[in-house]
């Protein structure tokens, strides 16, 4: 009896690494972009390709999202430089009434050229990152639906019943 209860623990044990075998990505939102983790490592640009290999969807979705990244910062950057040149202004000086005036010349293009690129880098910003995390939403998505056809166990049960005995139940 005891060789037989040691021989169960150990194929239910086993039956549960191999229902894990399939793992899906979880994804983190740092501070500008967003990193893709398995079994809580990270993984390179490489080793995502990789996974997506098979998947064009996921693929194209990441590879957008990868190449949108570094654009966006540029282009907050560049909005927010030329927005502050537009407000800074030029020194400028004129006679009124006899007497000389100085003030200052604001650029209103510059100032809306550099809100609308600060706007729009941001948007690129965000735009890649929700990109980066469609993809991991499809690549686990599709890895249920695989988990599903393919009948990995689910849930393992193992314990004593109400009458006493010993059972074991699979969910699938």
């Amino acid at each position: 009896m005891k060789s037989l209860l040691i021989l169960l623990i150990i194929v239910v044990s086993s039956l549960n690494t191999y229902a894990q075998s399939l793992d899906t990505l979880t994804t983190k939102r740092v501070v500008i972009t967003t990193k893709i983790y398995r079994n809580g490592f990270k993984l390179s640009n490489s080793k995502i390709l990789d996974l997506y290999k098979d998947t064009w969807q996921p693929k194209v979705k990441y590879t957008w999202g990868y190449f949108m990244n570094p654009v966006g910062p540029v282009m907050t950057v560049a909005g927010v430089g030329l927005t502050a040149v537009g407000l800074k202004g030029t020194n400028a000086t004129a006679i009124i009434k006899g007497k000389e005036v100085s003030y200052k010349v604001r650029s209103l293009p510059k100032v809306l050229i550099g809100l609308g690129l600060t706007i729009g880098g941001l948007c690129i910003i965000e735009a890649s990152n929700e990109f980066v995390q469609h993809s991991v939403d499809i690549y686990n998505a599709r890895i249920n639906k695989l988990k599903g056809k393919l009948g990995y166990v689910q849930k393992i049960d193992f314990g004593l019943t109400d009458n006493g005995n010993l059972g074991l139940s699979l969910h699938f």
